[in-house]
């Protein structure tokens, strides 16, 4: 185990696992930085977008962590990243800042973006519990912490065969979803804010955003949101998608005919 107080500087206390959460966090702006410019995006914009992004998102996360906790007395509080920050609003908050700068840049692709991000904060949820657990910060998070890393190798290795944009990012908010409830499900204190249990809805919200990224990604290859913008409702779609089900039922259908007609 870790101590939970590194070092001491005055009124200002050093937490081991605020030290663990910022080498982990400007060990993933290298990470995303790299990545993003090796694939064609411009340094400059990713560093703002960057700074942007975790600012607001770990600012969100330790007001909701300080007003909760009742320290608003404290002007210092907020302050003290290593005392905890709430997870659901970072994550919203920083991932809504996240689309709304990239979607100003109308030629970079959010989903391109998303899918070089995604397995980078996976492998930094993953120090962050595993940090956690060590200083007893958030007991029972190891198995948490573990399957993060393993999301992270899973998703490391799905760049390399996947080639459709998107796909990473759906399966990174399919894995965050379901480790996000379990987490919430070991921990023995719960995350809850104004009798409502911010991790078990955030974990919901993740694993219906994985869905519907799917969903739209299937629609936009069969392409149903050019339909959708064509006729100006997404009821005709319904009927594209019947139709074409139909025709490939029937191709199905036609093909067992044949197997067993040859077969007698």
């Amino acid at each position: 185990m870790l101590p939970n107080l590194l070092v001491q500087f005055g009124p200002f206390p050093v937490y081991t696992f605020g030290v663990i959460l910022a080498v982990t966090f400007f060990l993933g702006i290298f990470l995303f930085w790299r990545a993003a410019t090796r694939a064609g995006f411009a340094s400059e914009p990713i560093f703002d977008l960057i700074f942007l992004s975790t600012f607001f998102a770990l600012l969100a996360g330790r007001i909701s962590f300080v007003v909760v906790s009742g320290e608003l007395s404290d002007p210092l509080a907020i302050l003290r990243m290593g005392e905890g920050v709430f997870w659901a609003p970072a994550f919203a908050v920083g991932l809504t800042v996240f689309y709304l700068y990239v979607k100003r840049r109308r030629e970079w692709s959010f989903l391109k973006l998303a899918d070089i991000a995604a397995p980078l904060v996976s492998l930094g949820q993953g120090i962050g519990f595993l940090g956690a657990e060590a200083t007893l910060y958030l007991p029972s998070a190891a198995a948490v912490g573990a399957g993060y890393l393993g999301l992270f190798v899973l998703l490391m290795l799905g760049r390399r065969k996947i080639t459709t944009i998107g796909i990473i990012f759906s399966l990174y908010l399919f894995g965050a979803g379901f480790l996000t409830i379990l987490s919430e499900y070991l921990r023995p204190v719960k995350a809850v804010a104004f009798g409502v249990d911010l991790n078990y809805y955030l974990g919901g919200a993740l694993l219906v955003g994985g869905f519907s990224t799917l969903v739209y990604l299937f629609a936009r290859s069969r392409g149903l949101l050019a339909l959708i913008q064509r006729k100006g409702t997404p009821f005709p779609v319904v009927g594209e998608v019947a139709k074409r089900l139909r025709f490939r039922l029937k191709i199905v259908h036609r093909f067992f005919r044949r197997e067993k007609r040859d077969a007698t």
